[in-house]
């Protein structure tokens, strides 16, 4: 059984991952085959560190942890910021997007709704 001190401190290790981390997407409903904007504050992740964005929504030209994901950044006040195009042959569906950053989650979702082509 894990002391006391040591689940202590997995939580505060836990809780100051998400703090200062936040995750946006513009425009939220989008046609497939359009862009997004994706942005947000990576929190302690040291500036050139990469952010990895994951959601089913995106492209399969990259995969992390057999997840589509797109890459980007972090720049000078932990802030990172990425346009990424959806398929045009997405299934129109809400889809979840998540952020990592440093070997960890930032802690945020955000959804997507993909909408069918024009």
């Amino acid at each position: 059984m894990p002391s006391l001190a040591a689940t202590l401190a997995l939580t505060l290790s836990a809780g100051a991952l998400a703090a200062g981390t936040s995750l946006h997407v513009h425009p939220h409903k989008v046609e497939a085959g359009h862009r997004v904007h994706i942005k947000g504050s990576a929190g302690d992740c040291p500036v050139g560190d990469q952010v990895t964005l994951l959601s089913r929504a995106f492209s399969h030209r990259h995969e992390f942890a057999g997840v589509p994901a797109v890459f980007t950044h972090v720049k000078s006040g932990g802030h990172f910021g990425r346009w990424v195009r959806i398929p045009a042959r997405r299934d129109p569906r809400r889809y979840k997007l998540t952020a990592r950053c440093g070997g960890g989650n930032l802690g945020v979702t955000r959804h997507l709704h993909v909408l069918p082509p024009d």
